[in-house]
């Protein structure tokens, strides 16, 4: 990290510490930490914020008339004390950041990814009363080591799962090119969801007929390396698997691939707007922060021990963009049928110089408005189906001892 950036962050955060510390040091404080800091973090803090809103803890003079916006301002007679830090894609600033948080004693901590999640058990594995850990956006917790089961955790950690339907993922290339024969695809060797989606879309796409050639990744640096021996190999199209690294270097892959007139599709929506051609796959980010919000009020009211509450696993219909200006520069066309698949598109506004992202049909802006906007939900309206919720994630007795008995079986 350069000084110049070290400075920099630590000045913010001393300037984020002069707030929290003028602030009531009675109030319970949630404080989120993120690896990144755009699309999927937004989408989770909204939904996560309407529900606290819902159940008292957060007033609605705290936020803008924009629910999407970043930050909120914490009012004084707020119930609690809503603090945010993200690491912007540098894994050096996660331990740095946990720490910071730590340092305020949190009652609970809402981390966005699975780098974030893991320093964060890391950093309170020996605390005597860590605070709760709720998880978002982590698409493999099991792989990566955050648990063993949704049952079999540890004791302060909960958090929704994202699910990525892979099978409908890999069948995207053959609707803009039934004729295609090889694709390839990269991974980051430390990051488990990118092992298992590599492993997916191998499994799935020579099921499909397709070669399939893998490389991965160490570092960003390797991405562009990477990219031109997939095209020394033949691949005629490019799918990523929903990899933090590939997240953070999908403008050099895209750029790489794009000058061989090689389409990218990345497994999550948010490669729109890092240049990917298609980015298709969970979407529900609302709905996952509002099953995390449902949790930290109920934690907060006392009405939740995250020893004994299973971790949630999200997944819903997949969403489908296609990047009308990066097929632009590479003079590609999408296929009818893509085109018919898609749910949103994504333009370049001449005048802003800024991405502009529209549904492609009144059926598909339903289906966006509801994953990315839908709208608060006041209490009495939602009362009952959080308890229901909350109810089916209970880790009873004969809960755990099932899930220890697959675990066991796995391992025989």
């Amino acid at each position: 990290m350069s000084k110049k950036r070290l400075l920099t962050g630590l000045a913010l955060l001393l300037l984020l510490a002069s707030s929290v510390f003028s602030q009531a040091e009675d109030k319970p404080s949630v404080w989120l930490l993120s690896f990144y800091p755009f699309g999927p973090t937004n989408a989770i803090q909204t939904g996560m914020l309407d529900v606290l809103e819902a159940y008292g803890y957060i007033n609605p003079d705290d936020r803008s008339d924009q629910r999407m916006q970043v930050m909120i301002e914490s009012a004084d007679n707020s119930a609690i004390l809503f603090n945010r830090l993200e690491a912007n894609f540098e894994l050096d600033r996660l331990r740095e950041l946990v720490a910071f948080a730590l340092d305020h004693e949190p009652d609970a901590l809402v981390t966005i990814s699975a780098p974030m999640t893991i320093q964060a058990l890391l950093a309170t594995a020996d605390m005597e009363d860590p605070p709760a850990i709720f998880f978002a956006d982590v698409y493999n917790p099991y792989e990566a080591g955050i648990a063993d089961a949704p049952c079999i955790k540890p004791a302060n950690l909960s958090g929704a799962q994202s699910v990525v339907d892979y099978e409908a993922i890999v069948g995207l290339p053959l609707l803009q090119d039934p004729d295609i024969t090889t694709i390839g695809t990269i991974h980051n060797a430390g990051d488990a969801s990118g092992a298992y989606g590599a492993n997916q879309i191998a499994h799935i796409g020579e099921s499909l007929g397709l070669t399939v050639e893998q490389t991965t990744d160490v570092t960003l640096a390797d991405l562009a390396f990477a990219t031109e021996g997939l095209v020394s190999k033949g691949a005629e199209a490019i799918l990523l698997t929903m990899d933090y690294m590939n997240l953070a270097g999908l403008p050099l892959i895209s750029g790489v691939a794009m000058d061989q007139g090689i389409p990218v599709f990345f497994a999550s929506l948010d490669g729109l707007v890092l240049g990917a051609t298609v980015g298709a796959g969970f979407s529900q980010l609302l709905e996952q922060g509002n099953a995390v919000g449902v949790m930290v009020a109920a934690y907060l009211a006392g009405e939740l021990d995250p020893a004994t509450t299973a971790i949630s696993a999200q997944a819903g219909d997949m969403i489908v963009g296609i990047n009308m200006h990066t097929a632009g520069q590479m003079d590609l066309e999408f296929s009818q049928a893509l085109q018919e698949r898609a749910d949103i598109s994504l333009t370049m506004d001449e005048a802003t110089g800024l991405p502009s992202i529209m549904p492609v049909s009144p059926a598909a802006q339903a289906a966006v408005g509801q994953a990315f906007f839908g709208g608060p939900v006041p209490l009495e309206a939602r009362q009952e189906r959080d308890r229901e919720f909350l109810a089916s994630l209970e880790c009873t007795p004969e809960r755990v001892a099932e899930q220890q008995a697959e675990l066991d079986a796995a391992e025989e």
